[in-house]
């Protein structure tokens, strides 16, 4: 099925292109009734203007342009939701591709993005501890969120992944529980690092180790989570405390302790990280580190959209403070 374009409405109206134009445009040129019938006609067919076609000729780029990891966990469903009401807000439309952690996707994504002449680049960057992509010679504005990117050194809007590692050593600590495992994310990202350092170090401060046995890195998806929780409890079956790298994660860490006959938290307790919407409504509800993930894509929108039209140096380097929700597990 193909869009209704101008020559269709000009065709059956018997006139020309220019005509329905400037009809549409309510010009003083144009005949009542002829504006009339031709304004019937559109409504009949259904017609849409073609905004990419209007962007063209008036030279305005009013389209950001989003890349983000993974399309299928909905962490970022709040943070393109803000991203959404941001650029819309102010006039905008938005386009988000996916890179599923892989740096030749996520150039793929950026070259697609630049050929679409988007006026400006929301990204979040794939394995950012090994990407040498430098964000600031692609010579469009851009902000990086949820992680800063190695050579970034404009804009960027992300979480305290440390004091999120604190948090949760803090909470098993004062839970009395003595023997820590850890269920990392296996790709070269910094949220893994820090989370695990700022656990870790905590951890060890009150005299309690976690063991390289204790720590498992797998898929970020369910069923990794799930066969790396078996595999590393059948190992380490002393374990009374899981940090998951996140909640998507922590889901399927949760029913592999339930397939284990593992009671949680009674033998042992577990925290993800993200706070997405499905942590509370599962059973037992997931205790979780919460993001400010509508906020992260609203906020950082908002000054993408002002380094944009301002056309200044404008710079803005945002660190979230995590916070800690304690639930069931």
């Amino acid at each position: 099925m193909k869009y209704v374009t101008l020559k269709d409405i000009a065709e059956i109206a018997g006139v020309s292109i220019n005509t329905v134009s400037r009809a549409l445009h309510d010009k003083n040129d144009i005949g009542i009734e002829t504006k009339l019938r031709i304004r019937a006609i559109t409504e009949e067919l259904g017609y849409i203007p073609d905004q990419t076609a209007a962007r063209l000729r008036t030279k305005k780029k009013q389209t950001i342009g989003v890349i983000i990891t993974h399309m299928n966990n909905s962490f970022y469903a709040h943070i393109l939701q803000g991203i959404h009401d941001a650029v819309s807000r102010l006039g905008y439309t938005m386009i988000a591709l996916g890179s599923n952690e892989n740096l030749d996707e996520e150039q793929r994504a950026l070259v697609s993005l630049k050929a679409n002449r988007v006026a400006g680049l929301i990204i979040v960057p794939s394995q950012d501890l090994i990407n040498s992509l430098d964000f600031d010679r692609i010579n469009v504005p851009h902000i990086t969120i949820v992680r800063k990117g190695r050579l970034n050194t404009q804009s960027y809007f992300i979480t305290d992944s440390h004091q999120s590692g604190v948090l949760v050593a803090g909470r098993f600590l004062d839970c009395g529980r003595t023997s820590p495992g850890y269920i990392g994310f296996d790709a070269m990202v910094s949220c893994n690092k820090d989370r695990l350092v700022g656990y870790k170090k905590t951890l060890e401060q009150s005299c309690i180790a976690l063991p390289k046995e204790a720590t498992i890195h797998c898929g970020s998806d369910m069923q990794s989570a799930y066969d790396a929780a078996k595999q590393l409890l059948k190992k380490k079956r002393d374990i009374d405390a899981l940090f998951v790298y996140n909640d998507y994660m922590a889901i399927g860490v949760l029913r592999a302790l339930h397939d284990l006959k593992i009671k949680v938290p009674d033998s042992i307790s577990v925290i993800g990280h993200d706070d997405i919407d499905e942590a509370s409504m599962l059973v037992p509800a997931l205790s979780t580190v919460r993001v400010p993930k509508y906020s992260l894509g609203y906020e950082s929108a908002s000054s993408l959209i002002h380094l944009i039209e301002k056309k200044d140096s404008f710079s803005k380097s945002v660190l979230n403070t995590p916070e800690l929700i304690v639930r069931e597990t």
